[in-house]
């Protein structure tokens, strides 16, 4: 049985980035796949200024920009009532999930294969089996399995998401639009094309489907309890409304790797490690949790919306995004 320090199960956002930030700690861990890449998947394309400030930390920005990622300066809302532009502090970036989650998964210790059970040993250890008959032995083993997760049953929400590309560029402005059935938006990325991405009702499906390229669903926007440290959309999902999905993925990654490697420099128990964890995961992205559902909320009420815009709407993207912008 092969031993390392740390598993992490799924080698997407969440996972790389995890994985990298313990590698470049000098920590042996490995990041099992089950699909290879590159590969696409129903996502916004859009890359937050959060985002970007990490993928940056990881090293991995100048070759996302060499693959063409496209700079986003700003964006339009519009909903029925009202049209609002705004521009960003600082840029985002548009690039498929193809080209990013292939950047970010072209690392030695990302292995292909399929987890069949994370079990824990008497030692305080982990044995991760795959379907393969493989065993790994492991210190520490992370969810990064998304709605896959074996470990925390998810709860779901009757929204699917779909998704298409356009042959057009749009820009350096991100569209977003909110209507009756859903909300979602449009914005440019690598080969002069735009990546459109939409959640709808699920009522409201059957008349999106001869558009969409690709379809997922039901979402999950939160996880029951783990037993495991759990990143990325196995820890729950936050409002794609927020545009802030991929910075999530990324930033929980980053989280658990550094509460796994201060719990393996100080001995701590991988109980300790969980809660350490889960207790920075909550208080950067408390706040915007709770935004976020309020958003989700409030978008079934297009008055309020509209309202909100007219008010302040850079207050409200703040809120969101903070200084990013």
């Amino acid at each position: 049985m092969k031993s390392v320090d740390v598993v992490i199960i799924g080698a997407s956002l969440a996972g790389t980035a995890c994985l990298r930030e313990l590698t470049r700690a000098r920590i042996e861990a490995v990041a099992i796949e089950r699909d290879p890449f590159p590969r696409d998947k129903v996502c916004g394309g859009f890359l937050s200024p959060g985002a970007v400030n990490i993928l940056a930390q990881l090293n991995v920005l100048d070759a996302l920009r060499t693959a063409g990622a496209v700079e986003i300066h700003g964006a339009k809302l519009r909903t029925a009532g009202a049209v609002t532009e705004f521009s960003f502090r600082r840029s985002g970036l548009g690039v498929s999930r193809r080209t990013l989650d292939a950047v970010l998964a072209n690392h030695p210790a990302v292995q292909q294969g399929t987890v069949a059970a994370a079990e824990s040993r008497a030692d305080g250890s982990f044995s991760v089996q795959l379907q393969s008959g493989r065993q790994i032995r492991a210190a520490v083993v992370i969810d990064a399995a998304g709605k896959l997760t074996l470990f925390g049953k998810l709860s779901t929400s009757p929204q699917f998401g779909i998704q298409f590309y356009e042959s057009e560029s749009r820009g350096a402005v991100m569209d977003f639009w909110i209507f009756p059935d859903g909300y979602g938006g449009a914005v440019s990325i690598e080969g002069g094309r735009s990546n459109a991405c939409f959640l709808m009702n699920k009522d409201a499906l059957p008349r999106y489907l001869d558009k969409a390229e690709k379809v997922t669903g039901p979402v999950a926007y939160r996880s029951a309890v783990s037993d495991f440290i759990s990143i990325g959309d196995a820890a729950g999902m936050i409002d794609p409304f927020c545009g802030e999905g991929m910075h999530h993925a990324l930033h929980t990654g980053q989280l658990a790797a550094s509460s796994v490697i201060q719990g393996l420099g100080r001995r701590w128990t991988y109980i300790q490690m969980r809660q350490h964890y889960e207790t920075q995961r909550t208080h950067f992205w408390g706040r915007k949790w709770a935004m976020a559902r309020a958003a989700r909320h409030a978008l079934s009420h297009p008055k309020i919306v509209n309202a909100a815009l007219r008010w302040n709407a850079a207050w409200l993207v703040d809120m969101f995004w903070g200084p990013q912008l």
